[in-house]
């Protein structure tokens, strides 16, 4: 029983973080998504952007968007997104 609410405390934690950072991760994948239109009106592709992007713009990326900590905020950002365009 002990376990079981240890685990809840740890589930409901991370929900407030991934609530906390939704926000951010929003206002993020909006700006990836206009680069991307920018990039796209160029007639560049995706990886052309990513490509010209400097190093620490790319471990920024990487980091806000493969860690599984920010799984949670970025799933629900992308759904708002869709929600919303």
């Amino acid at each position: 029983m002990m376990l079981l609410n240890i685990f809840w405390g740890i589930l409901g934690l991370y929900v407030l973080l991934s609530l906390l950072i939704l926000p951010m991760q929003y206002r993020y994948l909006t700006a990836i998504k206009k680069e991307e239109a920018k990039s796209k009106a160029k007639g560049k592709r995706q990886g052309e952007m990513y490509d010209n992007m400097r190093a620490g713009e790319l471990v920024l990326h990487e980091n806000i968007q493969g860690n599984p900590v920010f799984f949670l905020a970025n799933f629900l950002a992308s759904v708002i997104y869709r929600i919303k365009h």
